[in-house]
Order: C-alpha cells, then structure tokens, then sequence
C-alpha cells in the first residue's frame, strides 16, 4: 500500500513538475518573440493605410526561407498585407488559422497549427494603433517553429523520470530497510514463543522494545495464569479425591443390618459431608480461572447489584450498608472473581455485623490495583480468630448456616492476584472504622 500511494505520489508530482517547466518555456518564449514584434515595430514606416517594412530586416532569420521564424502584420480586416521572406516556402501563409485582430496593447501568445505544415509554432500577436488618432490599427504577428521548445519539454521529462524512478527506487529500498529493523522486535516476540514452543523457556524471555512490554507482559500473565489454572485443577482434583475418602470409608463401614436408625444418620452425615466438600472444591476451581487482564470491570454496578441481592436475603435483618466508589474505579481480573469475592465479603458482612456496613474500593496509586475495605459494627474478630476463619470448614458462629468455606474461596483468589487480605488496624483504618470488623483487601 505504501509502495502504491508513492508510485501515485510521484506521477503527481512529475505532472506538476512538468506543467511548471513548461509555462516557465512559454513565458520565456512569449518574451522572446515579443522583442522580435519591437524590432519589426522599429523599422516599419506607415505608408497610406499600410506599412511597409524594409527587404533585410535586422533579425537575420526573418530574412531566409524555412528559418523556423517569421513575422507578419495584419490590417485591421485580419487581411495579412506584410510576412517575412522566411514565410516564401509556405504559399497558404496568408490563411493564418488566427482569430480576429487584436485591439491595440492586446497580446497574445499561442501555439497554433500552419496550414501544409507537419510541425506546431509557437505564436505572439499584439495589437498596435498607428497616427496621431491612432486612426490605423495593425496586429504584429511573429511565428516561431515549436520543435525545440517541445525537444526542451522532452528532455526535461526524460531526465525527470529517470531521477524519479531512481529516487522511487531508493525509497522503495529505504522503506523496505525500515519495515526490516521496524518488524525486528515483533520476529524477536515470534523467536521467543518458538523457544517457549519447544520447552526452551516457560515464558516470553528477551530483552523487548518498550512499546511490545505490555503485549510481552500480557502475554506472560496469561501463560502464568494458564499453568496456575492446570495445577489448580490437578490439586482440586487430588483435594477432592483426598478429602472423599474419609466419608467414604465411614460409609464402607457402616452396620446397616445391625443398627439403622445409627446408620441411615451416618448415612445422612456424610452425605452432607460429601456434598459440602464438592461445593468448596467446585468454588475453588471457579476461583482460579484464567484472569481478563486486557479489560477493567467496573467495581461500583457489581457492589451495588450484591448489595441490592443481600437487602432482599436479609430482609428480615436491618442493614445500614453504605458504599463509597468512584464510578472510574475498575478491577483488572476475571468479573466472576470479583462478584465472588465481594459476595463472600459482604454477606459475612450482613451476616455477623451489627447492622451497620460499609464498603469502600479505589484504585491504587498504578491504577491496576485495587483496595476493598469493608467494615462493619459487629463483635468483630481477633487476630488469632481471624487466622482460624480463614481455614477450611471452620466459622466463627457455629450457630449460623454455612459450610465455612467462603472466606477461604477469597482468600484463594486473593493469593491468585498475587494480594492480601488481612483486619487492618484502627489506626490504619481511622476513616472507615465502625467499631466492629474491619477487612482490607489490596490487589
């Protein structure tokens, strides 16, 4: 494409090239010839209603035949009354394809076709008033063979697209150059993940141009996530099998023929048991998937949709729950993530807080990151309770239903962000403390 809009590029500027040559030849030209009509006005006498001129005239070439210039004077009729003797080798000379008379201080200049004549002239009429009324008018005609000027017109465009071709050349070969060393980064991104390909490296490796950084570290992202994801699963599924096992057992052992009514309440146990196990362990495959890192989830429709969900969950409970986020403030993750962890967080929120909530998130300082804190007016947790809830199966009140499992399902995706979770400190906190819990999550 580049190559084409130059070719179109230099055919333009060849025409205005030329055109300029051309009218800087046929200016000089009309110059020209209009000092021969001085010279011919120089010597012409009036004679009655004509003029006569003398036999040699003082431009030689007026006075031979086939000289390539001639002069000529018309009367005011466009009858033709005077022409050079360089005009005797054309008979019809005095049928000049030339309009009317000019009036006088009128000027001319045109190339015009000679009739018998294979070759163009270059022509200059300028209209003359002669007497002291200016009662005679005259129009000078002086002709010149165009054949040199259109040799000139040649030789120009010759020599002008032979330097045009090689300057086309060059840039051609120049452009080709630039794409060469401007497409190097992009081969060296293409090396790279051959070389990953082939078991050389685990990630894009190399030293990249500033510009391909975030395409290079996007990429890496996702071949980091995508190998966390694969180990994940394998864990996930090893957890699973592992944790099966007990309630399994349990089953295997069960003395259904001695004792049913014991067995048919193991049997119920375990069940629930199991059914919690796949629950946690489904949440967690859920939780670490391959994160979106090329586009931002708005953080304030998804905690204000939450927030309407838990109003109606909790309608029997009256939650004071205010939040604080700029509409700008964005999460660059997955948006399951995000509604899976504000969901965890603000429910425990309803769920053990004192009736009042509040939530604030804001991006950090390099504007990727992000920092939820929520907190409430409830009991709240020590230091040591918190490392407990945390844990697997385990709640902080026993008497409320649940499984135990949704403070470790954010703290999993969490630690898939590379963030932390942790009771941020009433002095750390001093804005956002309510008295009771206050949880502050930085990814």
């Amino acid at each position: 494409m580049a190559t084409l809009v130059l070719l179109v590029f230099l055919v333009v500027l060849s025409g205005v090239l030329e055109k300029a040559y051309r009218t800087s030849l046929d200016e000089a030209k009309a110059r020209e010839l209009q000092l021969h009509i001085y010279t011919l006005l120089a010597v012409a006498e009036p004679d009655g209603d004509n003029l006569l001129l003398p036999l040699n005239l003082p431009e030689p070439r007026f006075n031979q035949p086939d000289s390539g210039l001639i002069g000529a004077v018309m009367d005011a009729r466009g009858r033709v009354i005077w022409r050079s003797p360089s005009a005797l080798s054309l008979p019809n000379f005095s049928e000049l394809p030339l309009p009317l008379p000019l009036r006088q201080g009128q000027q001319v200049f045109a190339e015009i076709q000679l009739p018998d004549s294979t070759v163009p002239y270059s022509s200059f009429r300028q209209g003359i008033a002669w007497g002291l009324d200016n009662e005679l008018q005259f129009t000078f005609v002086v002709l010149e063979d165009a054949g040199p000027l259109q040799a000139q017109v040649y030789q120009f465009n010759t020599t002008l697209w032979r330097w045009l071709g090689i300057g086309a050349l060059a840039l051609i070969a120049v452009q080709l150059l630039v794409l060469h060393w401007g497409l190097a980064p992009l081969r060296q991104v293409t090396s790279a993940l051959k070389n990953m390909q082939r078991g050389g490296a685990d990630t894009l490796q190399g030293k990249f141009p500033k510009e391909l950084v975030p395409l290079t570290d996007n990429l890496n992202l996702l071949i980091e996530n995508e190998r966390r994801q694969r180990e994940k699963t394998r864990h996930t599924l090893g957890d699973l099998a592992h944790s099966l096992k007990t309630p399994l057992a349990v089953l295997k052992g069960m003395d259904v023929a001695g004792n049913p009514q014991a067995a048919q309440q193991a049997l119920a146990e375990q069940v629930e048991r199991m059914d919690g196990i796949i629950s946690y362990q489904l949440k967690r495959a859920v939780a670490t998937s391959p994160k979106s890192i090329l586009r931002g989830v708005a953080v304030q429709p998804m905690a204000e949709k939450i927030l309407a969900a838990l109003d109606k969950v909790y309608r029997d409970k009256t939650i004071d729950a205010e939040l604080l986020c700029d509409p700008s403030v964005l999460f660059y993750g997955d948006e399951g993530d995000l509604m899976e962890m504000l969901g965890n967080l603000l429910d425990n929120g309803y769920k053990y807080g004192g009736g009042k909530l509040l939530v604030s998130a804001k991006n950090t300082d390099d504007r990727r990151g992000l920092e939820i804190t929520i907190a409430d007016n409830g009991p709240g947790l020590s230091e040591e309770q918190w490392q407990q809830v945390v844990q697997r199966g385990v709640r902080a009140d026993e008497q409320q239903q649940g499984q135990g499992i949704g403070l470790a399902v954010v703290v999993d995706i969490v630690e898939s962000y590379h963030g932390s979770i942790a009771i941020a400190s009433p002095s750390d906190a001093a804005d956002m403390d309510l008295g009771g819990l206050t949880l502050r999550v930085t990814l």
